[in-house]
C-alpha cells in the first residue's frame, strides 16, 4: 500500500511541473529528482533506483500519447478526398445515381465540408431536386454565412426552374465574392446561350473552361454553343478534349454525332450516337434514350444508312 500512495504521490507531482525556460530533456530526470525531492540520477549511473524508472517511463508515456493525439488531429484535417474524386467522375458520366451515393457517404463522414455541399448540391440540381439543393445553400451559409458558394447553388436552382434574371443575378454576386468559382459562369454562359446570346455564351463558358480546364460538364456546354454557332471544328476541339478525360460520357457522344453529322461524316456520327444510346441505356435516361433514337434514324435517313 505505501508502494501504491508513493506512486500516486509522484504521479500528481509530475503533472504539476513547471519546466524552466531554459529546459534540456536530456537532464529531465535529474530535473524530475529535485522537484520530488530526490537525489539527482546520473546518466552514467550504474544503479538506477526504481523511482528512476517510473520516472522515466511516465515520461515516455507522456510523450508517447502527446505524439498520437497530434497525429490524430492532423489526419482529421485532411479528409480522404477518394470518395469525391468517384464522385467527380460518375457525375461527369451522367451517373448522378453513383455521384449521389458517393457524395452522401463522404458527408456522413465530414458533414461540414463545404466543398463536398457545393458539389452535392449541383447533382441535386442536375437531377431537378431543386429543394434539396436549396437545404444544402442553407447548410453553407449555417457553416459561413460569406461562402459564395450558397449563392452559386441558389443562381443554379433558379436556373434550374427557368427564373434567369434571379439566376443571372445571385451567379454574379458569388463571382463578385469569388471570382474564381466556376459553376456561375457555367450558369450564366448557359442562360446566354438559351437566351440566344450566343457570343456571350461563348465567352462566359471559355473563362469556365479556363477556370477549370478538364471538367467535362463545362466542355460538353461549350461544345454545344460553338455547334449552336455551326463553329463545328471548334466544338469537336473541346469534345476532343472531354473524351480524353472520359471516353463514356453519353453527352459528349451526342455532341459528338451532332458535329461529325454537319461536317457530312455519316459513319462517324453514326458511331457516336449510338455510343450515346448505349451509355443512356445503361443509365436508364429515359429522355435522352428518346432523343439518341430520333438522332439515329435522322442520321440514318441523312446518309443513307441502315440501323
Amino acid at each position: 500500500m505505501t508502494g501504491l500512495r508513493t506512486q500516486s504521490k509522484i504521479t500528481i507531482k509530475i503533472l504539476k511541473i513547471n519546466l524552466p525556460a531554459r529546459f534540456s530533456f536530456i537532464r529531465f530526470p535529474n530535473f524530475i529528482a529535485m522537484s520530488l525531492n530526490l537525489d539527482s540520477f546520473e546518466p552514467d549511473s550504474t544503479k538506477k533506483s526504481p523511482a528512476f524508472n517510473l520516472i522515466f517511463l511516465l515520461f515516455l508515456s507522456i510523450f508517447f500519447l502527446v505524439s498520437c493525439g497530434n497525429g490524430d488531429s492532423e489526419k482529421e484535417e485532411r479528409p480522404d478526398r477518394a470518395k469525391m474524386e468517384e464522385a467527380q467522375k460518375a457525375f461527369d458520366e451522367e451517373n448522378y445515381d453513383k455521384a449521389k451515393s458517393s457524395v452522401e457517404y463522404f458527408l456522413a463522414q465530414y458533414p461540414k465540408d463545404v466543398q463536398a455541399l457545393y458539389f452535392y448540391a449541383q447533382v441535386l440540381v442536375a437531377t431537378d431536386q431543386l429543394l434539396k439543393a436549396r437545404e444544402k445553400a442553407n447548410e453553407i451559409l449555417a457553416i459561413d454565412p460569406e461562402r459564395p458558394e450558397a449563392q452559386a447553388i441558389l443562381g443554379e436552382v433558379h436556373y434550374g426552374r427557368k427564373e434567369f434574371s434571379q439566376a443571372l443575378k445571385l451567379s454574379r454576386q458569388a463571382l463578385k465574392k469569388n471570382p474564381s468559382l466556376q459553376v456561375p459562369y457555367r450558369v450564366i454562359g448557359e442562360i446566354y446561350l438559351k437566351q440566344g446570346q450566343v457570343k456571350d455564351s461563348i465567352k462566359v463558358l471559355l473563362e469556365a473552361q479556363r477556370l477549370k480546364p478538364d471538367d467535362v460538364e463545362t466542355l460538353k456546354k461549350l461544345s454545344a454553343a460553338y455547334i449552336k454557332d455551326k463553329q463545328y471544328k471548334e466544338a469537336k476541339k473541346y469534345l476532343d478534349k472531354a473524351m480524353e478525360v472520359d471516353e463514356n460520357v453519353p453527352g459528349v457522344h451526342y455532341n459528338m454525332a451532332v458535329v461529325y453529322a454537319n461536317l457530312n461524316n455519316g459513319q462517324k456520327a453514326m458511331e457516336h450516337v449510338e455510343l450515346a444510346l448505349k451509355y443512356y441505356i445503361e443509365l436508364d435516361t429515359f429522355f435522352w434514350i428518346g432523343k439518341a433514337r430520333d438522332m439515329k434514324r435522322l442520321i440514318a435517313r441523312k446518309f443513307k444508312i441502315s440501323e
